[in-house]
């Protein structure tokens, strides 16, 4: 059975897309498979090709794309009970991927990560990383 057939997509550098539709539709497994997160087995893409400035990310190896995925192709998760992880900090899971995906120091993702808190309207965003 075919998940998802015949999309084609086309992201200039520094646009934001946002996929929206019904339920069920194939929002979900269209965005994971172009971030390379589909788990095989039992997901499988059997052709085409994902390009990312002229290169195949189908055919990267997972530290090629964890170079990728976060600093240049990012996605918002649509489930929120996913997005943060309850018996983690705020801070340690913003650091996280400031310090993978951007290479800060433990010092300086602290600081951007007070900075994002405060960007989004976060009261107290000192605070709140160790909540």
């Amino acid at each position: 059975m075919h998940a998802v057939e015949n999309v084609s997509l086309t992201v200039a550098e520094g646009e934001t897309v946002g996929i929206v539709g019904e339920s069920g539709c194939g929002k979900s497994v269209t965005m994971l498979s172009v971030m390379s997160l589909i788990p095989c087995p039992p997901g499988q893409i059997i052709s085409g090709e994902i390009l990312f400035n002229g290169r195949d990310m189908l055919k990267m190896s997972d530290a090629e794309l964890r170079e990728i995925r976060g600093h240049h192709i990012a996605m918002i998760f649509q489930d929120p009970m996913t997005s943060l992880n309850p018996v983690l900090t705020i801070g340690l899971q913003i650091m996280e991927a400031l310090q993978e995906h951007l290479h800060m120091t433990g010092k300086q993702a602290a600081s951007r990560a007070i900075e994002l808190l405060d960007m989004v309207g976060i009261p107290r965003p000192q605070e709140r990383l160790n909540d």
